[in-house]
């Protein structure tokens, strides 16, 4: 069915899509007059041996009239390799037809010092790709692609082109992000803004010393950037989403973050009367309940399971959101629909709520940005209820409890859209971090092998949001076959015998009970019977990055709580002594404890991350502490065959080899949290 809706609504768009491709297909006409015109030796080849797939980047060339409201490119790539004749062997420009005219100047193959002219209009094909459709987000940008032919070894693609019209959701006002290094080594890089006279340009810096120069005319100001010969930044694993190292210059006609903030109380405006159909929907809301706390979270929880993720995005509503009454009524909208329904719905409520306007992937970096509607990539809402500010994220579905549960992501930073706004607001971590607790109880009736596992693992927070979701969206099918990959990473014969849940709506908690019958779980090896016991689930949460020398941070789940319990019941006495240990660094505290007696072993941990990063100075006593983690969080329980002679032991067991199984609980445990990042 998901498959024939989307098939149904590409349907749906096409009439609109075509009707602009047939008024903006791509046109042919020379440079413009305002653009000055560069072409380099392209002699140099210093920087190839750092170049990736097969080609390097030669120039790099944008140029900006904001007047004219029109922007050039030129770039131009040589070919080094075999892989570069299959990787670089087309031209594609994306465009949005709805306010944008794509213009080519040239495309040339240039060979032994000559020019193989290849701009013929009747070989570029436009296309819609629609590339953010596994997100529910639909833009209806086209793409121009030329498939050249005839190129080989050694050959240099070189091609310009022009973008004529600016999204006019901006109003003319101009902002960009200017890099000035990349993950590939680039020969030449060329920027350019002209601006007409009386306009203030806004320039910032961030990470490199790269100066400006500017020339004037009696009507406009040029601003130019040149670099040469710009060496690959490599980037070190693992870093965190929110860190950018690539150096750039940021330009923005905003003064300061109440322009910012004055663009956008035009797009969410408020006051004017709603929909029949949605004060019926309102009016339910205040007879099923007379407690504004709990008409709150009627709203959020009908705008946040009844009107699904979907975002139709064209032209300027990649920033301006579609009425409410229209969201309301189609029963679906992204990110900043669902905001403006939810405010509307609130306020109709007699609850002050406004938009919110957030990066949830550079987070607090915006604030050390220059001001400009760019920088956000997400809306939320913020509501004030009893002199207090409550925080929601309209696109997380199935969130349950009281009003206080309601947990909110880790954003940082962000524009409350509200006629006083002057900045950007420190959004306070909530207290709602989130609990994973977990019992594993095994139980072991004999040398000879088998054993029960019982998991009862209760969620709150975040947590239980994400697995809420998981269970709504899935098949049982599906999550039994999950829970049982899981488990049988360590126990490579365990299989679930069942798997059941309790949502509890009130509170929020979500509890999962699992039972598993594992076979062998003795491992045979030089007349010795052994099994090994660990924090399985912290085992996924804590690890380490593969670049140990660090120069940049490193990203660890965050926030992670987790309280996990392993039980062992034995058949036989053991030799075993009692354990506790604790840990802590700038990064997380972990708290373990091991105690034995009537046959019984019980391994207690507490762990909890302290931020979401460890900074390249905090990175020693981090591989410290991890590293007297793999050596002391598990235990291996030994026990000889009667012919040898040796005594039973229980002993500490190296988890290094464990990366098998760590890789699967990260998947597992942190995928749903990473997802929602993704798909806004």
């Amino acid at each position: 069915m998901k498959l024939f809706f989307r098939a149904l609504l590409i349907l749906s768009l096409l009439p609109v899509s075509l009707s602009f491709a047939q008024n903006n297909k791509p046109h042919v006409e020379k440079e413009p007059a305002w653009v000055i015109i560069h072409t380099p030796a392209y002699t140099d080849t210093k920087l190839d041996q750092e170049a990736e797939g097969g080609y390097v980047d030669l120039i790099l060339d944008k140029q900006v009239s904001v007047g004219s409201q029109a922007i050039y490119h030129k770039r131009a790539f040589r070919i080094i390799s075999e892989s570069g004749v299959q990787n670089a062997s087309e031209v594609s420009v994306d465009f949005d037809p709805s306010y944008s005219q794509l213009v080519f100047h040239s495309i040339n193959i240039i060979r032994a010092g000559g020019k193989i002219n290849k701009l013929q209009l009747s070989n570029i094909k436009t296309i819609q790709q629609e590339s953010e459709l596994n997100r529910h987000l639909y833009n209806g940008s086209l793409s121009a692609v030329l498939f050249l032919e005839d190129v080989r070894k050694g050959d240099i693609i070189e091609y310009s082109y022009t973008l004529k019209g600016f999204n006019p959701v901006f109003k003319g006002k101009y902002t960009d992000m200017m890099n000035t290094s990349f993950g590939v080594p680039m020969y030449n890089l060329y920027y350019r803004i002209v601006l007409p006279k009386g306009r203030t340009l806004n320039i910032k810096n961030s990470l490199t010393q790269i100066a400006y120069t500017t020339s004037e005319t009696s009507k406009e100001t040029a601003y130019e950037w040149k670099l040469e010969k710009i060496p690959a930044l490599h980037i070190q694993d693992r870093v965190p989403a929110w860190y950018d190292p690539y150096p750039m210059v940021m330009v923005s006609e905003y003064k300061n973050w109440k322009e910012v903030n004055d663009w956008a109380l035009q797009l969410f405006s408020f006051g004017n009367k709603v929909s029949p159909a949605m004060q019926q929907k309102i009016e339910e809301i205040k007879n099923a309940d007379t407690a504004v706390d709990k008409r709150i979270l009627a709203a959020l929880r009908f705008v946040q399971d009844d009107i699904r993720y979907l975002g139709i995005e064209m032209g300027d509503r990649s920033h301006k959101p579609h009425h409410p009454d229209k969201v309301f009524a189609q029963r679906f909208g992204d990110c900043k629909d669902k905001s403006y329904l939810l405010c509307t719905m609130l306020r109709a409520l007699g609850v002050d709520a406004s938009p919110v306007l957030i990066s949830a992937t550079y987070r607090k970096t915006i604030k050390d940005w220059l001001p400009s509607p760019g920088v956000f990539d997400h809306a939320t809402v913020c509501a004030q209820y009893n002199g207090q500010n409550y925080w929601f994220d309209p696109t997380i579905s199935y969130q349950r409890g009281k009003l206080r549960d309601i947990s909110y992501p880790d954003y940082q930073y962000g524009l409350i859209i509200e006629d006083s706004t002057t900045s950007l607001t420190a959004i306070p971590p909530q207290n709602n971090k989130g609990l994973i607790d977990i019992k594993e109880e095994f139980s072991i009736p004999d040398m000879s092998g088998n054993a029960r596992l019982t998991v009862r693992t209760t969620y709150l927070g975040t947590f239980a949001d994400d697995i809420r979701e998981d269970f709504s969206s899935s098949s049982l099918f599906e999550m039994r076959k999950t829970f049982q990959t899981f488990y049988a990473g360590y126990f490579e014969k365990a299989t679930i015998d069942s798997l059941n849940y309790k949502d509890d709506e009130q509170t929020g908690k979500f509890t999962t009970l699992e039972y598993y019958t594992i076979k062998d779980v003795w491992e045979k090896e030089n007349g010795l019977k052994k099994c090994y016991f660990s924090p399985f689930v912290i085992n996924g949460v804590l690890k380490k990055p593969k670049d140990a020398t660090r120069t940049m941070p490193f990203y660890i789940t965050y926030p992670a709580r987790y309280h996990e319990e392993v039980i062992v019941n034995l058949p036989e006495d053991w030799n075993f002594s009692d354990m506790q240990e604790d840990m802590k660094c700038a990064a997380f505290t972990m708290h373990a404890e091991a105690v034995y007696g009537d046959r019984k072993l019980k391994l207690k941990y507490q762990y909890e991350s302290l931020k979401d990063h460890v900074l390249p100075s905090e990175s020693n006593a981090f591989f410290k502490e991890y590293k007297s983690f793999e050596d002391e969080m598990s235990y291996m329980l030994s026990k000889s065959d009667a012919e040898s002679g040796l005594k039973d032991t229980a002993v500490k067991k190296d988890t290094g080899s464990n990366t098998g199984f760590i890789i699967i609980a990260v998947l597992l445990i942190s995928g749903a949290i990473l997802w929602w990042t993704q798909r806004r």
